[in-house]
């Protein structure tokens, strides 16, 4: 990012949401949407995006779900590839050739990448959800879609089974939610919901998308995570800080600049809405997740967008930043 651009984006962006200046990587290792959980058998568990070997873009080509564990979010161990589309897909192995701004090479060749890859231990099993680059089936459809799978041992390390036969929802980024009561919920994309069955096995109810309270004109929207403070749901999304005729906002497309890939978050009383207004809880720390370490801390995870060398300290690295509430909205810890 050129000093100008910078120098404008601090001016939009509340100081407060800035990322520290302390924060650093937890391992060398490409990483986008860096996932943790704290499991109940001690272990933090991280994931994210990744790329093959040789390979510059993630969502072209990989090879599937890498994981790592730590007991104090410090030392990190290489769990290595918990599932593979050589070794563990059935449907997912399907190509899925992309028209648009690809290299020719990729509309030859087609596309077979899972991104977005979250983990989370419920009732005993671990389970994780991925989306994947998928051919629309009809004109006009959405070319990905998203699944979940379950450990078929009850350990992190798998080998993981498709839990639903087959796609659970079009679009990206897949997120669960358990409630207090232990109702679980399946996310996606920029806040769409459903309940899933006692069995993990597919969805209790039909689909909706929560009532939210949108940008006036609304962005593009992803990156979806929901957890729970004070008895209040909170929705976070990952959202572009963009550039527009020397003026820097939230604004609709991607033909614009991006200048900041940014975490922004609203709040509930019903799981299913209505979400109040969003504000911008992380600058530079879009497509993140929340989790609650074994000393109480409050933690985001961040990555640092490498797109347009948007604003974040490094990028495309695993990384955790201390949280802490401000009244009801929360903010990096100074």
């Amino acid at each position: 990012m050129n000093q100008k651009n910078k120098e404008l984006l601090l001016a939009f962006a509340d100081p407060k949401t800035l990322i520290p200046d302390n924060t650093v990587p937890l391992f060398d290792t490409w990483i986008r949407d860096t996932h943790i959980t704290l499991a109940e058998d001690g272990y933090y568990y991280c994931t994210g995006t990744t790329r093959a070997k040789g390979e510059e873009a993630a969502f072209r080509w990989n090879d599937g779900i890498q994981l790592w564990r730590s007991e104090d979010l410090k030392v990190w161990e290489s769990m290595g590839l918990v599932w593979s589309f050589e070794k563990d897909g059935t449907w997912q192995n399907k190509f899925y050739v992309k028209h648009g701004n690809w290299s020719e090479e990729s509309r030859n060749t087609g596309c077979r990448a899972l991104y977005a890859p979250e983990i989370y231990h419920i009732n005993g099993n671990f389970y994780i959800t991925a989306s994947i680059n998928w051919e629309p089936q009809n004109e006009g459809e959405e070319g990905s879609c998203t699944f979940l799978l379950k450990s078929a041992t009850g350990r992190a390390e798998g080998p993981y089974v498709d839990a639903c036969n087959g796609p659970l929802t079009k679009r990206i980024d897949s997120s669960i939610f358990t409630d207090d009561n232990g109702d679980v919920y399946y996310v996606w994309q920029d806040g769409r919901i459903a309940k899933l069955k006692k069995d993990m096995s597919g969805f209790a109810e039909d689909p909706r998308r929560v009532i939210q309270q949108h940008f006036d004109p609304e962005p593009y929207c992803e990156g979806v995570f929901i957890f729970k403070h004070n008895n209040k749901y909170h929705m976070a999304l990952a959202i572009w800080t963009m550039l527009e005729n020397g003026q820097v906002g939230y604004f609709p497309g991607s033909v614009r600049q991006k200048l900041s890939y940014d975490c922004v978050i609203a709040t509930a009383d019903n799981i299913y809405g209505p979400y109040g207004e969003r504000y911008t809880s992380i600058t530079g720390g879009g497509h993140n997740s929340f989790f609650t370490g074994k000393d109480g801390t409050f933690y985001a995870t961040m990555f640092g967008n490498p797109v347009n060398d948007s604003f974040a300290p490094f990028y495309a690295r695993p990384a955790v930043i201390p949280m802490e509430w401000e009244s009801d909205r929360l903010y990096p810890k100074r």
